[in-house]
């Protein structure tokens, strides 16, 4: 009659054809998708690559379980028993290394977005992660509101200039009409086809709305 243990080492041998193989799916899911893209959260996927983790963890239970009812200690088992233990155990960590890959990279994305888009997160996008994901990015965004503030933080928009700038002023020259803003510097009046050297965090989002253009860097 079949035992316990080769029992476990027959299932470690029938799974072994397809070892890994929904961990590899959801690494190669967020590895071709398209730079700068988050594709939709797999959570189908995601789930499989935990249960089938799950799976091998009980298997090794039970290996462990009918090693130990014959009153042999795990130093003793049999080397087939022992290497049965062994493949579920990498696959166990295989397939943890292969969802954090898919989870630290799609993260990193998040996190991207907060300086690419701002603080309002595109519904095309939000529509694309998981819930999880989206409380991420709420909560990081805050964190970096927080560090650029002027109460508590550096005062200093970040998101402004992906490279350091070699001032914090920027010469623009107005091209609509708009009237009088109040900068940090004061009132300045915004007429067409005028020249301010302003802050650069009160110029960008008139740039960014085409009121103003950039002249120079200085």
């Amino acid at each position: 009659r079949e035992s316990g243990a080769a029992r476990g080492r027959a299932r470690a041998s029938f799974g072994m054809s397809n070892f890994g193989s929904k961990g590899a799916m959801l690494v190669t899911d967020i590895a071709q998708s398209a730079k700068g893209t988050i594709p939709p959260y797999n959570d189908e996927l995601a789930r499989a690559v935990v249960d089938e983790a799950q799976e091998h963890h009980r298997s090794i239970l039970r290996l462990i379980g009918d090693i130990q009812k014959t009153g042999a200690s795990l130093d003793e088992a049999k080397p087939d028993d022992a290497a049965s233990i062994l493949v579920h155990h990498q696959a166990v960590l295989r397939n943890k290394r292969a969802l954090l890959v898919y989870l630290n990279e799609r993260m990193r994305r998040v996190r991207a977005l907060r300086w690419e888009v701002g603080t309002g997160l595109p519904e095309v996008v939000a529509e694309n992660l998981s819930h999880s994901e989206r409380s991420f990015f709420t909560q990081y965004a805050a964190l970096v509101n927080k560090y650029q503030g002027r109460r508590g933080g550096v005062g200093l928009n970040l998101t402004l200039d992906p490279a350091p700038p070699r001032d914090h002023k920027v010469q623009v020259r107005v091209l609509e009409e708009y009237g009088e803003v109040v900068t940090r510097d004061g009132a300045v009046d915004l007429r067409k086809n005028t020249v301010h050297l302003l802050w650069r965090d009160d110029a960008q989002p008139l740039i960014a709305e085409g009121v103003l253009e950039k002249l120079d860097d200085n």
